[in-house]
């Protein structure tokens, strides 16, 4: 009974700290990492790692499908870079996704001439469907229309000048949807074009991927975020930009991103020019044009540039030649006076008071809007500064840098708050 009392009987303190010292020594230790060091939902990838990472999801997917990269590379833009989606599309229907995507068939895949090399030469000469041309050979895809090599290279080059569309580009042929492999491209194009081609071939694995987007910084960026799992509220890029992954703009929590629109679209549509114009002007009575009245009398003149030269009443709008001493003069209207008391401007005066007090707030609150967006750019140039000024206050007090490290993390709270008060 002794033997096995001691069996439960708890390790003494010195054993229980040479027992925590040998699990040290070990590879097991725990390891806490800060909350910046943990794994985001996200990947930021410069030029470089996206293309790596675009060869390695076409070099997957040639690999599992058995097919040339060239051709994974056709299937997985046209499955918007999705593989998941491709393999039950391809083993499901193989043809029909190979026809949808611009493909031939399996066998006549096979049995075609090599696109690398292209076409086939015969000693007759044959015409170019194109430039009607004899030549001694034509080059064609694996749907056997063939074109003559210039006639190629002027379609290519159109179709690289006309945008990015050029990864898309299918055969010349009329109603002929099998699609343009990247050899061509490399064969028949200049080095100019055949550049400008690679990189729409790179871009292609972002524009085409809803689940990678390029970094929305206005000042420029050219990292893109490649989203793993759900939908983050917001994406801290490297270039130190915070911005909202599902609308793209700035950061803006705890505002929704249907307000965020809607704030944009008031900052930068005509809407506000045209309450603008319902607070303070009126139309002129007879070719309706708006007239602002910033000073003077009620003696009004609609400008013959670009109006009709009509004189009325400001207040009344009625023709100014009615109007005299018996009416009050320059400076009053008994005719409005009597009108108004009849209500006949009750509505247009309500809506010229709505649309006033309607843009008054709106000033009041754009001008705060402004006013913390300058703020929070200030932070940005006084990080800059800081990084002037850290090794100064080590230099001159011994601080150790680690020490320091507390300011930036302050500017960059002064940062997220502002970003939040706008």
């Amino acid at each position: 009974m002794e033997d096995s009392a001691s069996e439960f009987e708890m390790p003494s303190d010195d054993e229980a700290m040479s027992g925590q010292q040998s699990d040290g020594d070990g590879d097991n230790e725990m390891i806490i990492e800060p909350p910046e060091a943990r794994k985001m939902p996200y990947v930021i990838m410069t030029r470089d790692e996206i293309g790596d990472r675009q060869r390695r999801c076409i070099k997957h997917a040639s690999d599992l499908l058995d097919v040339s990269q060239a051709d994974a590379f056709v299937l997985l833009r046209e499955n918007t870079w999705d593989l998941a989606r491709l393999q039950e599309a391809w083993f499901n229907h193989e043809d029909k996704t190979r026809q949808r995507c611009g493909l031939g068939s399996a066998s006549s895949s096979a049995s075609a001439p090599s696109a690398a090399t292209g076409g086939h030469a015969s000693g007759v000469q044959q015409s170019c469907p194109i430039c009607m041309t004899q030549r001694d050979a034509l080059f064609s895809l694996d749907c056997g229309h063939g074109f003559c090599a210039e006639c190629w290279s002027g379609y290519l080059h159109s179709q690289v000048d006309d945008g990015k569309a050029a990864v898309q580009a299918r055969c010349p042929q009329h109603k002929c949807g099998r699609t343009v492999p990247v050899s061509f491209f490399e064969k028949y194009c200049d080095q100019v074009r055949w550049q400008k081609y690679q990189e729409w071939y790179l871009f292609s694995f972002v524009d085409d991927n809803p689940s990678v987007k390029w970094c929305t910084n206005p000042g420029g960026c050219k990292n893109a975020i490649e989203l793993q799992g759900v939908d983050p509220p917001e994406i801290r890029c490297s270039c130190a930009f915070v911005w909202c992954w599902p609308c793209g703009e700035e950061a803006h929590r705890p505002a929704d991103c249907k307000t965020v629109h809607q704030w944009n679209i008031k900052n930068s549509a005509e809407s506000e020019n045209i309450s603008w114009i319902r607070a303070n002007t009126k139309k002129c009575p007879k070719c309706h044009k708006p007239i602002e009245k910033n000073q003077g009398c009620n003696h009004m003149v609609c400008s013959k540039a670009g109006g009709c030269g009509f004189e009325f009443c400001w207040q009344c709008l009625g023709d100014w030649s009615t109007h005299g001493t018996s009416t009050g003069g320059y400076y009053q209207c008994n005719i409005y006076d009597k009108q108004a008391k009849e209500g006949k401007h009750h509505e247009e005066e309500k809506t010229r008071m709505q649309a006033k007090h309607a843009l008054d707030r709106y000033i009041f609150f754009f001008e705060r809007f402004m006013e913390h967006d300058r703020a929070m750019k200030l932070t940005v140039k006084e990080e800059a500064e800081l990084e002037k000024q850290v090794p100064q206050l080590h230099d001159d007090y011994n601080f150790d840098v680690t020490e320091l490290h507390f300011l930036y993390e302050a500017l960059r709270q002064v940062r997220c708050c502002r970003r939040g008060l706008k």
